[in-house]
């Protein structure tokens, strides 16, 4: 882990605990009306957009290959023939990937 840049996994693992503290105030913001659902909607959305984000940052930091059309990027994957496609948009070929 030595080649690693140390501010860009600080700021995942901070990007990971937004998201905890984001889910915790859902929970703690369970629908009652259709308003407090909307909130928690929007809550949960954002979550889940910053743990993608955070999960790209570390997949790149550790040196895994990302699909350079999605946002934020997917984890490339290769099938048995050594093909790698993305499983989000599934429109990339191995040459592409960075």
């Amino acid at each position: 882990m030595s080649g690693m840049d140390i501010d860009a996994l600080h700021s995942t693992l901070l990007s990971i605990s937004l998201v905890s503290d984001k889910i915790r105030v859902a929970r703690e913001n369970l629908p009652v009306n259709g308003r407090s659902a909307v909130h928690l909607g929007n809550l949960l959305d954002k979550a889940e957009d910053d743990l993608r984000v955070a999960k790209a940052t570390l997949a790149h930091e550790l040196g895994f290959r990302l699909c350079p059309r999605c946002w934020p990027p997917e984890l490339i994957a290769t099938d048995r023939s050594g093909r790698a496609h993305c499983p989000a948009c599934n429109q990339i070929s191995y040459e592409k990937a960075a």
